[in-house]
C-alpha cells in the first residue's frame, strides 16, 4: 500500500483525489482519504484538502461550482441529492458573504445584541435544555447555521446572555453610583438602578436578574457562570458592609435576602404604580430597620 503525506502525492494520487472531487464532491475529506485506503492507496484527510486546496477545490461550493462550469459533454450528471447539498452550501456561501458585509456595516454588534436578547427570552420560557439555537436564530433573525458566526455553542450563548446581562447591570450601578457618597444612598441607588434594568429593560437584564438567586443545577455551565456573578454579588456585598448595622444582624443573609427581594420584584411589578427608585427606597428601609 502506497502511503501519500500532506507535503507530496503521486501524480496518480492526485489524480484519484480529484476525481472523487468530480464525480462525488459530497464527499469531505476524511470521506475521500477513507475510500483510497480501500483502494490501497494511502493518504491523511490533510494531504486530501491540500490537492483540493491548491486547484480551489477545498469547498463543496466550489468542487460542484467546478462540475457546473464545464462543458455539457464533460460535466457528469449530479443526482439529486448532491444538488441538493449543493444549495445548501450555496446558501452558507452566501450567508458568510452576508455576515461579510454586515461586518463591514457595523451591524454585526446589533445582530449579536438581538440573538443575545432572543436566547435570554427562550431560556427564560423553555430553559436551557429546552431552548434550541435553531428557534433562538429564528427569533434573532437569521438562519440556524449562521448562529455559529457569533458563538460557539449552546453552552458559550448560555455564558455570553449572562456576561452581557451582567455588564449592563454594572454600567448601571456604576453611573447610579458615580456623585454618591453615604452608604445608605448608596446601596439605594444600585437597587433602584438594578430595579430599573429589571423591570423596565430588555430580557438580558431580567434574566440575568432570576440567576444570581436561581440557577440550572449544571455542573460545567455553572463553573463559568459563578466568576461573573460572583463578581457582581461582591459590589453589593460591599455596599452592604459599609453600612451602619447593628452587630447582631448577619450581613450575608441581609445581602442575599435583599437580592432575592430586588429580584423577585419583577413577577409582582405593575407599571403606573410606584417607581422602581421608589420601591428601592422603600425595600432599603425595610431592611435597615
Amino acid at each position: 500500500m502506497t502511503k501519500t503525506s500532506t507535503r507530496e502525492a503521486a501524480p496518480e494520487t492526485e489524480a484519484m483525489v480529484l476525481a472523487y472531487a468530480a464525480s462525488l464532491p459530497e464527499l469531505g475529506q476524511f470521506s475521500v482519504a477513507e475510500a483510497l485506503y480501500r483502494r490501497g492507496v494511502k493518504i491523511s484527510p490533510s494531504a486530501v484538502r491540500a490537492i483540493w486546496k491548491r486547484h480551489e477545490l477545498e469547498t463543496l461550493y466550489k468542487r460542484v461550482s467546478a462540475i457546473e462550469k464545464r462543458g455539457p459533454r464533460k460535466r457528469p450528471r449530479l443526482t439529486e441529492g448532491q444538488r441538493a447539498r449543493f444549495k445548501r452550501a450555496a446558501r452558507r456561501q452566501q450567508l458568510l458573504k452576508d455576515v461579510e458585509t454586515e461586518n463591514r456595516g457595523g451591524k454585526s454588534k446589533i445582530r449579536r445584541r438581538q440573538l443575545l436578547v432572543a436566547a435570554a427570552q427562550a431560556f427564560h420560557r423553555h430553559g436551557y435544555k429546552g431552548a434550541t439555537l435553531k428557534g433562538i436564530a429564528e427569533a434573532g433573525g437569521i438562519l440556524p447555521c449562521s448562529i455559529y458566526h457569533y458563538f460557539n455553542s449552546k453552552e458559550d450563548l448560555y455564558v455570553q446572555v449572562h456576561d452581557e446581562g451582567f455588564k449592563d447591570i454594572n454600567a448601571a450601578v456604576t453611573r447610579a453610583l458615580a456623585h454618591v457618597r453615604d452608604p445608605r444612598e448608596r446601596l439605594e441607588a444600585a437597587c433602584a438602578a438594578h430595579l430599573a434594568l429589571l423591570v423596565g429593560g430588555d430580557a438580558l437584564a431580567g434574566f440575568t436578574g432570576n440567576t444570581l438567586v436561581f440557577t440550572p443545577n449544571m455542573d460545567m455551565l455553572n463553573k463559568r457562570l459563578i466568576k461573573v456573578r460572583d463578581a457582581y454579588e461582591a459590589r453589593i456585598r460591599a455596599l452592604v458592609d459599609a453600612l451602619d448595622l447593628s452587630a447582631g444582624i448577619d450581613r450575608t443573609q441581609f445581602r442575599l435576602a435583599l437580592l432575592g427581594a430586588l429580584n423577585w420584584t419583577q413577577v409582582w411589578y405593575r407599571p403606573g404604580k410606584k417607581t422602581p427608585s421608589q420601591i428601592a427606597h422603600d425595600l432599603v428601609e425595610i431592611f435597615c430597620r
